[in-house]
């Protein structure tokens, strides 16, 4: 290794003491980028394919725009120190050893490093699909560092503020760092990527099962499993190599999707408060019971609105969902003054990263006061008391309407954290 860096070093010393560079046309060259890991990463040879001789060159290749610097070695190949210039200022600094690449440097207008790619061996923990379990094995990947304002390796508490390790077809392993050192993502591409706060809390997690084909995504609220979908589309080809691409093929008539997507969502409590699958979701009360209403505020996207129109009977008056009212209820000024109004006057607990919504259901009475509120999901902290608490401070409501006559409806209000005024 020692051997390596003293020949480079001096073939770069070679350059940087060069009276001149040949200037050559390129319209007389074969100017070609083969990727990082190819045997010539950077290829530059005569029009009728034959090698340069061995000497220093610069060229203006009308595909980069900028003027280049490079070396030929004896051999033929693009060696040492490769130099790209942009408005006579260095730009980017690749190092090569016999047309293969070692390394990147790229400098901003100033001059300032702004990062940089590096070949290593890197023991990488990959899945093996024959045998169905996860390997540790030493692989040639690129690692690619950030710098901070005076060039030098963003660097706190010992780590790297970005590393991606790179194979021959597909990033392998990615780690992105906040920049107090903490761990943002942890990726192994095509297999699971977990995130995290810059607590270092878990908020979300993907999971590829390569056998049933499935994608399933966890999603968290202060540590506890909040949402969970499975997606699975029978179009999508699960490749040997770790890549997931779509089939060109059409279906037949008649055809009977296998695809599915399949959402789950919590109570902070760890119970089931919605099951949606395609479309078609139910949901539940904290103690197992089926609710039988789902209307939501129009416009909400985490909701679907205009469900099919049915009535929950009271004893003595009927009880309307808004889908099957003539007039909907609403409230003064529309919904968005109430939420103006929410954050106007509701509390947030003091939790870093504290972030949900808080689902509420009431029913407008025909007078527009509002009774039978009831929390249907919050995010813990007493963010849901604290919901029922504001909305009993807002204004009355405009009742809804059928065939003339005021009526009494049940209305569900979600209400996200943290709070913005519309």
């Amino acid at each position: 290794m020692k051997k390596y860096i003293i020949i480079l070093l001096s073939i770069i010393s070679q350059i940087g003491n060069a009276q001149e560079y040949k200037k050559i046309n390129s319209s007389k060259l074969i100017y070609k980028r083969n990727g990082f890991f190819a045997k010539n990463s950077i290829s530059i040879t005569n029009k009728d394919g034959s090698k340069l001789p061995m000497g220093f060159y610069e060229t203006k290749i009308e595909k980069e725009k900028v003027p280049i610097q490079f070396y030929i070695s004896s051999k033929g190949n693009v060696d040492g120190l490769f130099i790209i210039y942009y408005y006579n200022k260095s730009f980017c600094k690749t190092i090569l050893k016999e047309g293969a690449w070692q390394s990147d440097v790229y400098f901003d207008s100033a001059g300032k490093t702004m990062d940089s790619l590096h070949i290593k061996n890197k023991n990488i923990e990959t899945y093996n699909d024959m045998l169905k379990k996860w390997e540790t094995k030493s692989q040639l990947v690129s690692v690619h560092y950030y710098f901070d304002e005076k060039g030098q390796i963003f660097k706190e508490k010992g780590k790297i503020y970005k590393e991606t390790y790179q194979g021959l077809k597909h990033d392998l392993k990615i780690y992105d760092y906040y920049e107090n050192g903490a761990l943002e993502t942890d990726e192994t591409c095509f297999y699971y990527r977990k995130e995290y706060d810059s607590l270092g809390v878990l908020t979300q997690q993907i999971d590829y099962n390569w056998e049933t084909k499935e994608i399933q995504t966890l999603g968290y609220e202060n540590r506890k499993l909040a949402i969970k979908k499975v997606e699975f589309d029978e179009d999508q080809i699960w490749n040997p190599d770790g890549t997931i691409t779509k089939s060109k093929k059409t279906q037949k008539p008649n055809h009977i999707s296998k695809s599915y997507i399949i959402e789950t969502e919590y109570y902070p409590s760890g119970k089931i408060y919605r099951y949606k699958k395609n479309g078609e979701s139910k949901e539940y009360t904290e103690d197992g019971k089926e609710v039988i209403y789902s209307q939501t505020v129009k416009g909400d996207p985490e909701m679907d609105n205009e469900t099919e129109p049915t009535a929950d009977e009271d004893l003595e008056n009927n009880v309307y969902q808004s889908g099957a009212l003539e007039i909907k209820p609403e409230y003064p000024n529309g919904i968005d003054a109430l939420y103006k109004f929410f954050h106007d006057n509701f509390i947030t607990p003091e939790e870093e990263g504290l972030k949900g919504t808080v689902y509420l259901s009431f029913i407008v009475e025909k007078d527009g006061s509002l009774s039978h509120i009831k929390i249907l999901r919050d995010i813990g902290y007493s963010t849901g008391q604290e919901a029922v608490r504001v909305l009993h401070k807002s204004e009355k409501w405009i009742p809804g309407e059928q065939k003339g006559k005021k009526v009494r409806c049940l209305y569900t209000l979600p209400i996200k954290i943290p709070l913005q005024s519309k």
